[in-house]
């Protein structure tokens, strides 16, 4: 049998671990019903990101998520369908921008209560000089992701 040259080992190995805390954080939370309208992660992702800027653009969405543009434009279409969202007059027909509705609004809301209760819990055992340093650490490492993907 062959050797094994390049071992990983997994409880250090920080993509490994980034995956697994995810995973382990969304479990009964992938997909919601809230106000009658079943949202997914596909769909949290974008209502969270369109709460925190505004109005935004496909290909925004698509960079700031890393979701694919498929995925998004199938959970925009699916959003705008159940009145998450609505167009916004843009400047471009290739990219339409959108914005939360006032359904989008009271539907983050709701789940956003939930997402930042797990999230107190998950700092517990940080203080906050520790929670600070991670987040620096994770935005470096989020800023460094596309360089590594494209190093071109």
């Amino acid at each position: 049998m062959a050797e094994i040259k390049n071992k990983i080992q997994l409880e250090s190995y920080f993509p490994y671990l980034l995956r697994a805390i995810s995973t382990r954080i969304n479990v009964g939370t992938s997909s919601m019903l809230v106000e009658g309208i079943r949202i997914g992660m596909r769909e949290w992702r974008i209502l969270a990101l369109m709460a925190d800027k505004g109005i935004v653009h496909n290909k925004q969405i698509t960079l700031d998520s890393g979701m694919d543009k498929a995925s998004v434009s199938r959970s925009l279409k699916f959003m705008e369908q159940e009145g998450l969202i609505v167009g916004v007059d843009g400047e471009s027909w290739r990219s339409k921008p959108y914005q939360l509705s006032e359904l989008g609004i009271k539907v983050f809301d709701t789940i956003a209560a939930d997402k930042i209760t797990r999230a107190d819990t998950l700092w517990e055992d940080l203080n906050k000089k520790e929670q600070a340093e991670l987040i620096r650490l994770l935005q470096k490492l989020k800023a460094n992701v596309d360089r590594v993907l494209d190093p071109e």
